[in-house]
């Protein structure tokens, strides 16, 4: 029945105007307003550009928006000075979020932070709306490292761990007086494209360390490569402090703790807030490996020292002190003129099935990735010391472990001068100076605490 009253009523109406001729418009008029009421459309429809730029993590970004009645229905987005892997490969996704927010509201990419604030700037730019300046904080100021007065026997040691996360393995020393930290050191190794990195020694050997490599890939120190990295760091995560600089914070926050108050970090995300100077989210869990560290030093052999902690310096070397199918590393403690204490490490591979890996190979979608066979992954020769041992003795008849030679080599020189020890670096017969070693490349060993002393 609605229908057939609505169909009534139209008929209706229609008579009416048909018999009321006054009613009916002018055609000229018609078609005038026809005409206008066509432009009017047209030029709703027709679409504009807008164009905006803000600075992104290597230029210029710049947003080209295609707008057409209220709504952009396209977006060019060019940033030539980003990096190619990072803020370069997100620009198509910043595109499509653009276009599906009509205007600068984003997610952005998770790990481009920098390149998709540059977009979201860009793009407000170009539509007149507010530039949000990112919040200006007062640099952190760099706290010093407190001032221990040491007297009597202190220890080091060392532990090979993963304090953050699963794409590297971390390298901390701590140096200790009976529980209390008195100097440490951090390093990371990871693996990045071999034509971006400095390598560890040895790397570049494809046929003997390197062919550990996966195609492409090196491994490689991150305090070594610290300008690489810290850009890594600011292009990803708009990180202000370079990784080197975080590092020495957390080394210097530590000293003067006990390993009990440094191991209770473990795991905690407020540590960051504690370390002065210091931005990496994962600073509790290197607060924490300099406490396993020191638990690892105070089950090694004092060296007595009479002074303060501020006269004391740890450092580090790499180096290829064993031939061409391992990296070697050197942690020294000196005065400025004498070896107070040392460490040494070699890193090899070996078949998982024989051997503990550096934390993190058995992540095959991470560190492990690097790795041209999972099954054979990089180890410590410490940490794997009675494997390695026992190679050396079925391949060489050695009757001393290789924990026992680099404790031999490392007891002889503490408490060297270090022009003493440089010298005995040259010398052919390093190995028959130092009782307990039998290792033929004991001076290379030596020479290199002599370059971590420098």
């Amino acid at each position: 029945m609605k229908k057939q009253f609505l169909t009534a009523t139209a008929a209706l109406a229609a008579l009416a105007i048909t018999a009321c001729g006054s009613q009916s418009a002018p055609e000229s008029t018609t078609a005038a307003a026809a005409t206008a009421a066509a432009t009017t459309e047209a030029a709703a429809s027709e679409a504009e550009t807008l164009t905006g730029e803000a600075d992104g993590f290597g230029g210029k970004v710049t947003v080209e928006l295609t707008v057409k009645e209220g709504t952009i229905t396209d977006a060019v987005i060019t940033g030539e000075g980003e990096t190619p892997t990072v803020g370069g490969a997100a620009l198509d996704t910043l595109k499509e979020q653009v276009i599906a927010a009509n205007g600068p509201d984003i997610d952005g990419v998770s790990g481009a932070t920098v390149t998709s604030t540059a977009v979201k700037n860009a793009v407000s730019a170009a539509m007149g709306l507010p530039v949000e300046e990112p919040e200006t904080k007062a640099a952190a100021v760099s706290a010093p490292a407190e001032i221990i007065p040491v007297e009597g026997g202190i220890q080091m040691g060392q532990v090979i761990t993963a304090a953050h996360g699963n794409k590297c393995f971390s390298q901390v020393t701590a140096v200790v007086k009976d529980d209390v930290v008195i100097a440490a050191y951090i390093d990371e190794y990871q693996f990045g494209a071999a034509d971006s990195v400095t390598g560890v020694p040895n790397g570049d050997d494809k046929d003997n360390f390197g062919a550990g490599f996966a195609e492409g890939q090196m491994l490689f120190s991150k305090r070594v490569n610290a300008d690489y990295y810290s850009k890594n760091m600011a292009e990803k995560a708009g990180s202000t402090v370079r990784l080197n600089d975080n590092y020495d914070e957390i080394q210097k926050f530590a000293v003067g703790k006990t390993l009990e108050e440094l191991l209770a970090y473990k795991d905690d995300a407020t540590a960051v807030d504690a370390v002065s100077g210091a931005t990496l989210a994962d600073t509790g869990n290197y607060l924490a490996a300099i406490g396993e560290a020191g638990k690892v030093a105070q089950k090694t052999q004092a060296v007595e020292f009479n002074g303060s902690s501020e006269d004391l310096k740890l450092n580090m070397a790499i180096g290829a002190a064993h031939g061409n199918k391992c990296f070697s590393t050197a942690a020294v403690l000196t005065d400025g003129e004498n070896v107070i204490l040392s460490w040494i490490d070699d890193f090899q591979f070996g078949s998982s099935a024989d051997v503990q890996g550096v934390p993190n190979s058995d992540d095959a979608d991470n560190f492990g990735a690097g790795y041209a066979d999972p099954s054979n992954v990089l180890f410590s020769k410490r940490v794997n010391a009675d494997y390695y041992s026992d190679l050396m003795n079925k391949k060489a008849n050695a009757t001393v472990r290789i924990d026992e030679n680099y404790n031999a080599i490392q007891n002889h020189v503490n408490g060297m001068s270090i022009s003493d020890v440089k010298a005995l670096s040259e010398k052919d017969d390093a190995v028959d100076a130092i009782s307990g070693a039998t290792l033929a490349d004991t001076a290379g060993y030596v020479g290199l605490i002599a370059e971590a002393a420098k």
